[in-house]
């Protein structure tokens, strides 16, 4: 009875999963309620509905937070003057702002209206300016004495004059107060306003008040602005798009749903079914913080599916290994999770250091990047630990999982296969030195490809939608400017890149072509805008992530492990990178902000295997105490290398998919999988081999 009732609650669940999916994907109507899709209620980003984003560089050598806060209000109430709604404005660093304008494709009027320097007015009924900014000395936000918020003015000799006229004036009218020709408030006056001191009331809350105070006290922009990026996205980008990512998604879980279940037989069929429930939690969590999703958060959604099965396989590793030496299940089962539990939250909090580093070093793409694979990543390890593990004991329960051989063990354990990885590791490392030194002389003699983001300049794509004469679109490029390089794409598709063009330029360059070939604004498919000082800056912020995220691992090693283990782990690290570095530089790939993320989500996943396998390497250095260093490395390995090809593979199904079905993010796939690659090898060969030589070194100085 109790079989049958725990076999009723699996089809349940089963159910559920299935109108989460179908829901998620499609959406639902059930009478007249309507169950919205996933596409339907996220919040797309820039990249994916088309728009213009613009980053704006205040000119001034240092400024305060408030500063900056108060320059991008004004800057917002720019862009409403000239009709655009739904704006996103965001500080960057200490004196950027930046702009995402949905559904607007002429960056030139934002541009030219961001830089205006702006004009601070207060009107009469009629509309006539009697204060104009500079009689203003100061607003102050406070609270009144009944805990209103209010503002604060101090007006100079000539305004206080103005302001007293005018108060005597329009007494129990409203004096309109101003910024662009755009109302910010319209407070009553209520008395004759003498001494140059007055208070503005009927503020909503203490955050209007600050807000209305640091305008006023800015009046005009304080200091001058300059558009250092601009980036215009046509809605044909991402209208195309999504239907690639679910291509991506579908072929990715199907590979890793085949793999776990011809790997772990029934428990991986449970571990793909808590799959299901993680993909379904993650895009919920999405949806209930207002996370906006981007072409980066896609990236990063889709590589956290296949780490997510991490968990799972290192802890069927373990059941498997427990039921070589016991056929109670489940004592097997606890003593798995119990075994993995060390390895599961060391690796993973190693690559949440990797991605709050990359979070509040990075900016704009880089960030939603980052946030989504801190997202999958915690939601992973709650998917592993208790949805895996209660679905294990409800298959126990219902007799799903009561022979071996549903765990895909053999009832007479097979003999186990020794593989010396310490004197194979040569072989690897002659070629990886091979790889490197190439590497090295390709960037001694033509440097790395350097791409938009870090060289700075502009890019445009546009669909003319025909096949054209290039020579005759030349013409007119090289009109606007004779040095700049143009490539044919799939034949209908026109590329160009420059060093010289203005905003101003490229947009009359974009309305040429479009003239040329009765195109409209569909037509841009990505025009980007890169300033020389924040190529400057990425590159100085990429090498700051890069080093933080490396020290802050090498502290966490250390003080989880020893100090040999963390060094052995950054030796690893270093190659990895080094040799990714050295792969771009030999095949001549362009270098933008995503190769910066992959490194650093590569420094996160390489480490991720490395603990796995120290972890073992600790507690067979406990259990066999005679063994050599050599031995107890090679033990190790072979103990962890059926989790370290699960892992790899596991992971290598999703972000290859996204490589080839899904060309738009192939800038954050590409170096990824390469690096993920890489860095499998370089646990077993240069991370096992540099802690044998530290423990060597270090018994010889004991000595």
């Amino acid at each position: 009875m109790k079989r049958r009732g725990n076999i009723t609650v699996f089809v349940i669940i089963l159910f559920v999963l299935s109108f989460l999916a179908v829901t998620a994907v499609n959406g639902l109507t059930l009478g007249g309620y309507r169950f919205k899709s996933f596409g339907e209620v996220i919040n797309r980003g820039l990249d994916l509905q088309g728009g213009v984003s613009v980053v704006m560089e205040v000119q001034a050598d240092s400024l305060e937070a408030n500063e900056l806060d108060s320059i991008k209000t004004l800057l917002d109430l720019r862009v409403n003057k000239i009709g655009v709604s739904e704006t996103v404005s965001t500080t960057e660093g200490e004196k950027r702002v930046r702009i995402d304008i949905p559904g607007v494709y002429n960056s030139s009027d934002i541009v030219t209206s961001l830089q205006t320097t702006g004009e601070l007015t207060f009107k009469d009924p009629d509309g006539n300016v009697i204060l104009s900014g500079s009689d203003v000395t100061s607003a102050t936000a406070m609270l009144d004495s009944t805990n209103k918020p209010i503002v604060s003015l101090v007006l100079n000799e000539v305004g206080a004059e103005k302001f007293e006229k005018a108060t005597t004036d329009f007494r129990g009218k409203q004096i309109s107060i101003n910024m662009d020709g755009e109302v910010l408030s319209s407070p009553m006056v209520n008395d004759v306003i003498t001494g140059g001191e007055a208070m503005i009331t009927g503020m909503g809350s203490v955050e209007e008040a600050q807000n209305l105070a640091g305008i006023i006290n800015s009046g005009a922009l304080p200091y001058p602005v300059k558009a250092v990026q601009v980036q215009t996205v046509g809605p044909s980008l991402g209208a195309g798009v999504m239907g690639d990512v679910l291509t991506a998604s579908i072929i990715g879980v199907a590979l890793i749903v085949l793999y776990m279940v011809i790997k772990y037989r029934r428990p991986g069929f449970l571990a793909s079914v808590a799959l299901g429930f993680y993909v379904w939690l993650l895009l919920f969590v999405f949806y209930g913080i207002d996370a906006t999703l981007s072409l980066a958060g896609i990236a990063g959604f889709l590589l956290t599916i296949g780490m997510a099965v991490d968990a799972n396989v290192l802890i069927f590793e373990r059941i498997r290994e427990e039921l070589q030496t016991t056929t109670n299940i489940h004592k097997a089962i606890e003593a798995g999770f119990n075994n993995a539990m060390s390895s599961i939250i060391d690796s993973n909090i190693t690559t949440i250091i990797a991605g709050l580093v990359l979070y509040f070093v990075g900016s704009g793409s880089v960030k939603g990047f980052a946030l989504t694979l801190m997202i999958g990543i915690v939601i992973s390890m709650f998917s592993a630990l208790f949805i895996t593990k209660h679905l294990l004991w409800l298959g126990v329960r219902m007799g799903f999982l009561s022979k071996l051989s549903h765990f895909g063990v053999s009832e007479t354990p097979a003999v186990k296969k020794h593989i010396d990885f310490i004197s194979g590791a040569k072989f690897w490392r002659i070629i990886s030195a091979a790889v490197l030194a190439l590497g090295l002389f390709f960037i001694a003699t033509r440097g790395m490809n350097l791409g938009l983001d870090f060289a700075g300049g502009t890019r445009l794509v546009m669909e003319v939608g025909k096949d054209f004469d290039k020579a005759e679109m030349d013409e007119i490029v090289k009109g606007y400017d004779a040095n700049a390089v143009t490539q044919k794409i799939d034949g209908t598709q026109i590329e160009v890149r420059s060093q010289a063009l203005s905003t101003e330029t490229i947009d009359d360059l974009v309305d040429d072509i479009q003239e040329k070939y009765t195109l409209k604004d569909e037509s841009i498919i990505t025009l980007d805008e890169i300033g020389a000082s924040v190529g400057k800056e990425l590159t100085q912020s990429g090498i700051k992530a890069v080093i933080l995220a490396t020290v802050f691992m090498l502290i966490y090693i250390t003080l989880r492990f020893k100090k040999n283990y963390g060094f052995a782990a950054i030796i690893a690290l270093i190659h990895d990178i080094a040799f990714l570095v050295a792969v771009y530089s030999i095949l001549g790939i362009s270098i933008n902000t995503p190769f910066i993320a992959a490194i650093l989500t590569i420094l996160g996943y390489s480490i991720n295997d490395t603990i796995v396998v120290f972890d073992r390497l600790r507690e067979n250095k406990k259990l066999h105490p005679g063994l050599s260093s050599k031995q107890l490395v090679n033990m190790s390995m072979n103990d962890s290398f059926s989790r370290s090809v699960g892992t790899l593979l596991t992971t290598l199904f999703t972000i290859l998919s996204v490589a080839i079905f899904v060309p738009q993010i192939r800038d954050f796939a590409l170096p990824i999988s390469i690096g993920v690659m890489v860095g499998g090898l370089s646990t077993f060969f240069i991370a096992g081999p540099a802690w044998i030589f530290l423990e060597e070194r270090a018994k010889k100085n004991r000595k």
